[in-house]
């Protein structure tokens, strides 16, 4: 009687561990899905879909008033390409580029920030580096080329994307950079050609 009781319970707790087996078992098969292809939102697209190239001025890419790192190239008949890079952030801009010298050794590193109303130019050439401060409403100012590697009118080649971590500290002007005030230049009747004799 004790040996037909505990073959009982076995059968019973073999019967329950097959049920729970094909319960499970039958969850487990329910959940597994056959892979789908691939989904489509319209309007979200891979990340490279954030990149744009084209033609145009870098005052243009600035009113975009987006977060913009780019690769500049300007190509003009006749002369040698400049290539470099753009950043714009808040209406602010930075640009530094690699400006054919040939007087100088080959090349130069030219840079430039415009932010609010103040442009900072400024060129290392050989271990010296020069710099121009203007405002750039200032009219006087408008009418003396300010050496600015870019012109922010000129048509140029880009190739931009989404900047994804903004560092601000590269529109502050560096500060070993002895930056002359092209205004007060301006004022004091220095000729052109003293301005040009600079850089």
């Amino acid at each position: 009687m004790k040996r037909a009781l505990i073959i009982v319970v076995i059968i019973a707790l073999l019967a329950a561990a097959y049920a729970v087996v094909a319960i499970f078992g039958t969850k487990d098969k329910t959940a597994t899905t056959e892979p789908v292809g691939p989904v489509s939102v319209e309007g979200v697209g891979p990340a490279d879909e954030k990149s744009f190239s084209g033609n145009g001025t870098l005052a243009e890419l600035q009113a975009k008033g987006k977060n913009l790192e780019c690769q500049i190239v300007v190509e003009k008949s006749g002369q040698e390409k400049i290539e470099g890079t753009y950043f714009t952030s808040g209406g602010n801009l930075r640009g530094d580029f690699v400006m054919p010298a040939a007087e100088f050794g080959g090349t130069v590193v030219s840079s430039m920030i415009v932010g609010g109303n103040s442009m900072y130019v400024w060129s290392k050439i050989g271990d010296d580096t020069f710099g121009f401060k203007s405002d750039v409403t200032d009219e006087k100012t408008k009418q003396v080329d300010t050496k600015e590697p870019v012109p922010l009118d000129e048509t140029v080649q880009y190739t931009c994307s989404e900047w994804a971590t903004v560092d601000g500290s590269i529109f502050i002007p560096p500060a070993d950079v002895q930056f002359k005030d092209l205004g007060a230049v301006v004022e004091a009747g220095m000729e052109y050609g003293t301005l040009e004799g600079e850089f």
